[in-house]
């Protein structure tokens, strides 16, 4: 009696005659060897590029992502102090009087 129908045993033979190399070089050191060099090399590239492009993009004035990457945290933390100074006008409540600049000071 067999063991399923012919084409799934094909498939699973066929299978693990691919597997079985694939794993035992995923598995090996110089796999992991080469992935770090790999991954070591792709982000030196990006840093490269991305210098690059940042260059470029100052030089026709145009901001780049950094750029936008901090305006967005400086509005971040515009946003975040605003709050707090809106709630600590709140807990003063509607009879507090202003305070003129000479009182602040």
């Amino acid at each position: 009696m067999s063991k399923g129908p012919l084409w799934l045993r094909v498939v699973h033979r066929l299978e693990r005659a691919v597997g079985e190399p694939v794993e035992t070089a995923v598995r090996s050191d110089t796999y992991f060897d080469v992935v770090s060099i790999v991954t070591r090399t792709t982000g030196k590239a990006k840093g490269t590029a991305e210098s690059l492009s940042r260059r470029g993009l100052h030089l026709l004035n145009l901001p780049a992502g950094s750029d936008v990457s901090r305006m967005r945290e400086q509005l971040l933390r515009m946003e975040r102090r605003l709050n707090q100074l809106t709630e600590n006008v709140e807990e003063m409540g509607p009879d507090a009087r202003p305070r003129r600049r000479a009182e602040v000071d």
